[in-house]
């Protein structure tokens, strides 16, 4: 039985023994089979058990698979009955309440409520060295956060303050910026589209709710017994259109 079992530990992240697989996952990623948010536990079932299986060679004991840890950092609420922003699952042995293997082990950091409890001053990017890494992916859209992190990298974090010093590097590179400015581009353009395909589909379901209830309101009237005449007067429909409806 695979369960949601404990919260992770920052110093797991310097383990580097396991086979480890991480994925960035935006809502509207082009990443393939990741487009959006729907059976998300299940996608990153299916990536860790191809990371898993990949290992296997012809010959190789079974005891030779190693540790398979895969790491989905999600600009989007996964569990959103559950306050914490880092959840992991492990394969758990529900009546002994004890880890069947560790084998297994999923990572979900769900940045949007990352970026809250910040706010809210929840946590503490001083003081938590996961939580100030965690908090470099979305910085670019906070100035604020931006000048924390740079504050942290500069006072207590030379390795945060080198990643920083790179990026910047970066972002000044003509081809890097030419990629990044294509990749929001076409973000934006997807979510434009998503936007469009919900309104759409909103105002699809709105009309079909109406004719519906029209549907019933006729039906309800002829049954009492109320003329089609009577009734085409009512509803603007001509007795053909009634007749049809009450087949």
């Amino acid at each position: 039985m695979f369960g949601i079992k404990r919260r992770l530990e920052p110093d797991v992240w310097k383990r580097t023994s396991p086979v480890l697989r991480g994925e960035r996952v935006r809502e509207d990623s082009d990443l393939p089979d990741l487009r959006n948010t729907h059976d998300m536990v299940k996608r990153s079932l299916y990536y860790w058990s191809k990371l898993y299986t990949s290992q296997m060679q012809e010959g190789m004991p079974y005891r030779s698979l190693r540790k398979t840890i895969t790491i989905n950092l999600l600009d989007f609420i996964l569990f959103s009955q559950d306050d914490s922003f880092h959840t992991v699952g492990q394969l758990w042995n529900p009546k002994k309440k004890q880890i069947l293997s560790d084998d297994i082990e999923i990572h979900f950091v769900e940045i949007p409520k990352l970026v809250k409890q910040w706010h809210e001053e929840k946590v503490n990017p001083w003081e938590n060295t996961f939580v100030r890494w965690m908090l470099l992916l979305p910085a670019h859209e906070d100035e604020h956060l931006t000048q924390t992190l740079e504050e942290i990298a500069m006072n207590q974090d030379p390795i945060l303050q080198k990643a920083m010093n790179k990026w910047e590097n970066m972002s000044h590179d003509s081809s890097f910026r030419t990629a990044y400015e294509a990749r929001e581009k076409l973000l934006l353009d997807e979510q434009a589209k998503l936007a469009h395909a919900r309104e759409e589909g909103l105002e699809e379901g709105i009309e079909k709710g109406i004719e519906k209830g029209k549907i019933q309101l006729i039906r309800g009237m002829h049954k009492n017994g109320m003329p089609l005449e009577d009734i085409a007067k009512f509803t603007g429909l001509s007795t053909e259109e009634i007749r049809k409806l009450l087949l």
